[in-house]
């Protein structure tokens, strides 16, 4: 293993929150304890039309629940419009739900995570999230508003890989402002998260490989932070070698389940260290590429990421060869700058031509004309203030965005 750089340690490092993770073949069948743990009768399940009208897995979650399901909601939205959180909120209320499950991808669980904000705060209008939003001018003017009330407990059952059921923030967008606005409260993290393989086959394969390139992303921009240390550089490393060979894996053959249960298990991991660490512009333009120009979460990762690696790369150098080393690449004789180009060029090769996802802004429907409204968006975005090198303008932010079109 390629040795870091020595430096004098100072920091610190917090638990995600969440009580346990149950994972393998068969492993939402405990979802019926965990409720009865909490004392749940009524909960409301969170999911998608796709789930719901083209599966029978909706109704396998609701039978593993045993009896404690009150209600399925499926209308939600990419993105989390503020409107889709009111209506779930209102539904859960209509069932006197005393609990949240979410089913499916990032869409259903940010969902799932936003109505817990709603019902614990009283908000029954779009405009009343703007209370409780994380509130950023750039550089460092931040107010992040705490619930006044405890949530109600939630809990996940993924169905994809872009790991959000296990952080305690969320991303709702506004459609009025095209924004995509942060909410932050340790307690929305779902109790106990269920990550059961068999319930993934019905994931279509981009969905899969790209939110799989988000959590390729935690592992590259948590190894790349200001702020990196030896617990969150082990668990994203690891992650990420992992995360190379079964994407590739699931990708050859779609039915292998072993190679999908350590491929959540990898994006599990990939985010075990967001919480003790500061992120970039991959993640801080993604949320604004997702709230302008509906570019699907995992897709904002595919593209964006080798562009931001090249961005930051002489202040992440060492940082970057490490991720090179971890993704396969053969160092040894390497210099650390040959290294470090290569981790970027070993990203465009996974996304390009071994998961065959897109990789240029032009790909994913990003005219140019969005690049001042998207680089204005992400100045606004507190992880792009944290980023390694330092964000001087909105256009050095278009540049970037140019290079990636």
């Amino acid at each position: 293993m390629l040795s870091v750089p020595k430096q004098e340690l100072n920091g610190q490092f917090a638990m995600l929150p969440m009580d346990e993770v149950h994972f393998g073949a068969g492993s939402v069948a405990k979802l019926a304890p965990a409720l009865e743990q909490y004392g749940v009768e009524r909960a409301v399940i969170v999911t998608g039309n796709s789930l719901a009208q083209k599966t029978d897995l909706v109704a396998r979650v609701e039978s593993a629940a045993g009896g404690r399901a009150a209600g399925v909601f499926s209308a939600t939205s990419q993105h989390v419009p503020r409107e889709t959180v009111i209506a779930a909120a209102d539904f859960a209320r209509s069932k006197n739900a005393d609990a949240i499950i979410s089913f499916g991808g990032g869409t259903p669980n940010d969902t799932a995570k936003a109505v817990t904000i709603c019902i614990a705060e009283g908000i029954t209008e779009p405009d009343g999230l703007d209370a409780v939003r994380i509130k950023f001018e750039y550089p460092d003017k931040l107010e992040i508003p705490s619930l006044s009330a405890d949530p109600l407990p939630m809990f996940a059952v993924p169905t994809t890989l872009s790991a959000g059921e296990f952080t305690f923030f969320v991303g709702i967008t506004d459609r009025a402002r095209q924004v995509k606005d942060l909410y932050l409260d340790k307690r929305i993290t779902a109790k106990s998260v269920f990550l059961d393989p068999d319930l993934t086959l019905a994931t279509p394969e981009r969905l899969w490989l790209g939110t799989g390139m988000r959590a390729v992303d935690h592992c590259i921009e948590a190894m790349c932070s200001s702020t990196h240390q030896p617990f969150t550089d082990a668990l994203a490393y690891r992650s990420l070698a992992m995360l190379v060979r079964y994407l590739r894996e699931t990708k050859a053959d779609p039915t292998d389940m072993a190679a999908r249960g350590q491929t959540m298990v990898a994006a599990w991991m990939s985010v075990c260290g967001l919480a003790s660490v500061t992120l970039g512009l991959s993640h801080g333009i993604g949320h604004q590429l997702g709230a302008r120009c509906n570019v699907p979460h995992g897709e904002t990762s595919a593209v964006m990421m080798h562009n931001v690696m090249a961005f930051n790369r002489r202040e992440t150098l060492a940082q970057q060869a490490w991720v090179a080393e971890a993704m396969g690449v053969d160092i040894s004789a390497m210099s650390e700058e040959e290294a470090a180009k290569a981790a970027a060029d070993e990203v465009l090769k996974l996304v390009r031509d071994d998961l065959g996802l897109p990789w240029r802004l032009r790909d994913v429907g990003v005219g140019e004309e969005d690049f001042d409204g998207i680089a204005k968006d992400a100045l606004e975005d507190l992880i792009v203030a944290s980023n390694p090198r330092k964000v001087e303008s909105r256009d050095q932010v278009i540049e970037l965005l140019k290079g990636a079109w």
